[in-house]
């Protein structure tokens, strides 16, 4: 599959997709991303919280500011229908209630999807469409789909391991090797089609600033 991405010029190029299931064990130390369908990257960035200038940042150069001001750098790009960003270390809110409420807000008129992973492995998922969460879970410790239609989703997460035959929780000590994480970046990429490339690690890309 291929993608588009921001060079350091604002010009989109194509690049080759990574899917998603790569961002579990990065080096990023935990991830945060949130996905959106039919608006672009810069709306996106709007959308989430970010203030401030539009820039063009490669990971290096957004570290530099992060440790220099009291910010979270996103950095975006677009994949097919869907614009993402991507930061390291995590979600800039603690709570899953404030996640929530920022993906909401973000899929006011299309449809949004959360990934996330702290450096203390607090993991969400969270899928929303026009202001309303459809399903959200925990990968780690509460792998039960809960939103006003979990039901879209539960095909998906037996698919994939998420939940048993019998649509019960499968948690991470229930089966040897199994990866709830990944599992859940798998169907992420299955069933919505959301890709982020890995050089997204090593090129420039859209960047803006959103406070902690």
């Amino acid at each position: 599959m291929h993608v588009h991405q921001w060079d350091s010029g604002g010009i989109y190029s194509m690049v080759v997709s990574g899917g998603l299931q790569w961002l579990n064990g990065s080096a990023l130390e935990g991830h945060w991303l949130i996905a959106a369908r039919s608006i672009d990257p810069s709306e996106l960035l709007r959308r989430a919280g970010c203030v401030g200038e539009e820039m063009h940042l490669s990971r290096p150069e957004a570290e530099v500011i992060e440790l220099e001001s009291d910010v979270t750098i996103l950095r975006a790009g677009r994949a097919g229908d869907w614009s993402f960003f991507l930061a390291a270390y995590g979600a800039v809110v603690e709570r899953g209630a404030e996640i929530d409420s920022r993906v909401r807000e973000i899929s006011r008129g299309t449809e949004a999807v959360e990934v996330s992973q702290t450096t203390n492995f607090d993991t969400h998922f969270i899928f929303a469409v026009d202001g309303e969460t459809m399903c959200t879970f925990d990968p780690l410790t509460d792998p039960n789909p809960t939103g006003r239609e979990p039901e879209r989703l539960i095909p998906s997460m037996i698919r994939v391991g998420l939940l048993n035959a019998q649509g019960e929780p499968v948690y991470v000590d229930d089966v040897d090797e199994f990866n709830p994480v990944k599992a859940t970046y798998r169907m992420t990429e299955e069933d919505f089609g959301i890709h982020v490339p890995q050089e997204i690690l090593t090129t420039r890309a859209l960047s803006m600033a959103i406070p902690r």
